[in-house]
């Protein structure tokens, strides 16, 4: 039996390799994939997912080594932020 977090851990790699592997790259994300990534799976936690320089600007935070692709340590940081701000979010 697959325990919450083995699960949740399984759910960022298949949730990565769903968009890596639509542009044919396994180990990183085009821009444009990164995008739709945003826009599909995380919407209600960005402002605006939809807006170019939201996208961007996340982009450039989290593309630690500027190949202007994002590498699953880099989807991770991305990730990491997003947990600590829903832990922060249920001490409010």
């Amino acid at each position: 039996m697959v325990t919450k977090l083995e699960g949740a851990v399984n759910c960022l790699v298949t949730v990565f390799h769903k968009y890596s592997l639509a542009s044919g790259h396994y180990h990183t994300l085009s821009k444009d994939k990164f995008r739709k990534l945003l826009e599909t799976e995380i919407p209600e936690v960005l402002k605006n997912p939809k807006d170019p320089k939201t996208v961007e600007k996340i982009l450039k935070e989290v593309d630690s080594n500027k190949d202007g692709m994002i590498n699953f340590e880099e989807f991770l940081f991305l990730a990491t932020r997003l947990l600590v701000d829903a832990h922060d979010a249920t001490h409010e």
